[in-house]
C-alpha cells in the first residue's frame, strides 16, 4: 500500500466536496493559503484547516463576525466549565453541605453567564438578517 500524504488527502478531500456540490473559488485560506471551496449552504471551507472561513467585505462586517465567533467560544469554555462542575457535584458526598452549595452557587452563576450568551449571539444574528 502506498502512503497517502498530506497534500494528497486534501485533494482528494476537496475533490469529494467538489463532487457534492462545492465550488472552487479565488479566495485562500488565510491561515495556510489553500483555495477556499464554496459549499453548498454558501459558507465557504479551508479542507487543509477542516473549518469554515469567513469573506468579511468591510471593517464594520468583520468586526460582528469577530464578535460572534469570540462570544461562541467563551460560550463553548462556560458550557465545559458548567459540565465538569455538574461532575464534581455529582461525586460530593451529602454530608459536604457547605462544598456543594459553593459548587451550586457556581454552577447557577455559569448557567446565567451560558443563558445571557445565547442570548446575545441569537439577538446579532437577528440584526444580521
Amino acid at each position: 500500500m502506498i502512503p497517502v500524504r498530506g497534500d494528497d488527502m486534501v485533494v482528494k478531500k476537496m475533490a469529494q466536496l467538489m463532487r457534492a456540490g462545492a465550488k472552487l473559488t479565488s479566495y485562500s485560506c488565510p491561515a495556510c493559503g489553500t483555495p477556499l471551496l464554496q459549499l453548498k449552504s454558501g459558507e465557504y471551507y479551508c479542507a487543509r484547516c477542516d473549518r469554515q472561513v469567513v469573506i468579511v467585505r468591510s471593517e464594520e462586517e468583520e468586526a460582528q463576525v469577530t464578535m460572534k465567533f469570540g462570544l461562541a467560544e467563551v460560550r463553548e469554555v462556560v458550557f465545559q466549565k458548567i459540565l465538569t462542575l455538574g461532575r464534581a457535584l455529582e461525586k460530593i458526598p451529602p454530608s459536604e453541605l457547605e462544598s456543594m452549595q459553593e459548587i451550586t452557587r457556581n454552577l447557577l452563576l455559569l448557567l446565567e453567564a451560558f443563558e445571557k450568551l445565547n442570548r446575545i449571539i441569537r439577538e446579532s444574528e437577528k440584526e444580521k438578517k
